[in-house]
């Protein structure tokens, strides 16, 4: 079984109505979910991080990630 991860990026000014911006396929993919899912909160800081720094306060950004199977309908 193989996995996927997908990174949904989300701005959080109206707490009560996070906005959804975009997201980030990773081109890898993942032999168990547990790499997966690990590897997704390695990504999701470095993504912020490296990608969003700039925005993360102005835009209260926050990274939500999830792993799919791979062939797995969405």
């Amino acid at each position: 079984m193989k996995f996927v991860l997908t990174l949904y990026l989300f701005s959080f000014v109206d707490i009560q109505n996070p906005v959804p911006l975009t997201s980030h396929i990773i081109p890898l993919e993942f032999n168990t979910y547990k790499d997966c899912i690990l590897y997704g909160y390695r990504a999701s800081h470095n993504t912020l991080k490296e990608v969003y720094g700039d925005r993360i306060e102005d835009e209260k950004l926050a990274i939500k990630f999830g792993c799919r199977q791979v062939g797995e309908k969405v």
